[in-house]
């Protein structure tokens, strides 16, 4: 779906006739008629062979678009419908990216349907690449449907290769909208988690993002898993306080609930089934810094509810990231929740409240 891929399938189903064929012969043996230059000594054999006496060997004269430089469009094209098809298989029900997908599929089928392309893609061998004279062809062509196959062509063997550049291309141009700084700063505190834990269990990181069935990890790292704003199946909720029992009779006359937010990120120990630790994430975008952490505190507690009777562990293992300007506590008490800032983190903060909070203290 990146732009490159883009451009050459609206260019090419806006210009179909624009591919490049040759006139290449193919031998025809009819009866009286000639649909080309006859070859006389195989028209000879063939009569006397089979004693027809009117028989004729010709090279028919036939336009081919099985060219190299066709090869590579079509290469392209089969590679991307391959990618995409796994894209849509991925994709959960209702997913925002559907559409996008289902479209580019659409384009994709529509060009393998043209005639022109239709005996090159036939010919396409998806774990054999064009050969080098095929992309010197097109890279030497003038027509811009080769130009934006190759351009294609190049930005898959960049990407291929590692080149952050062509990384942040094709990222620019598939993801529907940039994220929200407040859910960039969530995801980059869940991946620095990971990191960290990574580094000290030993662990692999393995992130799933994209196609994540709801309620599952996003981050797992041994026997951790992390979920992305999900009470997750530990959590159960805990007995009203006084006050939310007034709250949820006021909403019940207006035909309302009490409703229900969700942990920005849960730490779970997967062997020992319970929450290690909760993380709220705040992103500083008006509120003061006393207000945002007020409200993370009180969410931390609140949550920490549901996942056990006694709060206090849960709760000093658990974490506070600001984007900046994160409070120490006062006269060096040790804090009963941990509180770290992005330039904190920068500087590999995760990894002490790690060691000091997450891994020495059991749940």
């Amino acid at each position: 779906m990146s732009e490159p891929v883009q451009d050459l399938l609206s260019y090419v189903l806006s210009h179909r006739h624009e591919a490049q064929s040759l006139l290449q012969t193919a031998r025809r043996t009819d009866d009286a008629a000639a649909r080309g230059r006859i070859d006389a000594r195989s028209t000879i054999i063939a009569r006397g062979v089979s004693g027809h006496p009117t028989l004729v060997v010709s090279e028919e004269p036939r336009r081919s678009f099985n060219t190299g430089p066709n090869q590579l469009v079509a290469w392209v094209v089969h590679v991307a419908g391959k990618y995409v098809g796994r894209l849509f298989a991925l994709h959960p029900p209702g997913s925002a990216y559907g559409e996008i997908v289902e479209t580019a599929m659409s384009a994709i089928s529509a060009v393998r349907r043209l005639d022109v392309l239709r005996e090159p893609v036939k010919h396409v061998d998806a774990g054999r690449r064009p050969g080098p004279q095929a992309i010197r062809d097109a890279a030497r062509s003038r027509r811009m449907i080769y130009r934006h196959a190759i351009a294609a062509y190049d930005t898959l063997a960049r990407l291929e290769a590692g080149e952050e550049e062509a990384l942040r291309c094709v990222l620019r141009s598939t993801l529907m909208a940039p994220l929200e700084q407040w859910r960039r700063f969530e995801l980059a505190v869940a991946v620095g988690i990971g990191e960290v834990l990574a580094e000290e269990t030993g662990e692999p990181m393995h992130i799933s993002l994209l196609g994540l069935p709801q309620g599952q990890p996003i981050i797992q790292c041994g026997r951790f898993a992390l979920y992305w704003q999900s009470v997750t199946s530990l959590y159960s909720p805990p007995p009203l306080e006084p006050s939310e029992v007034l709250l949820e009779t006021v909403l019940k006359s207006y035909g309302m609930g009490l409703g229900g937010d969700r942990p920005d990120l849960v730490i779970v120990d997967q062997q020992a089934r319970a929450v290690s630790a909760i993380v709220e994430v705040k992103y500083l975008a008006g509120d003061t810094v006393a207000a945002s952490f007020r409200e993370a505190a009180a969410q931390v507690v609140r949550y920490a509810r549901g996942y056990r009777t006694s709060v206090d562990g849960l709760v000093r293992r658990s974490l506070i990231a600001l984007s900046m300007h994160a409070p120490a506590p006062r006269g060096g008490t040790d804090p009963t929740v941990w509180t770290v800032d992005f330039p904190a983190m920068q500087q590999g903060a995760l990894r002490e409240w790690v060691r000091d909070r997450l891994l020495s203290l059991r749940c």
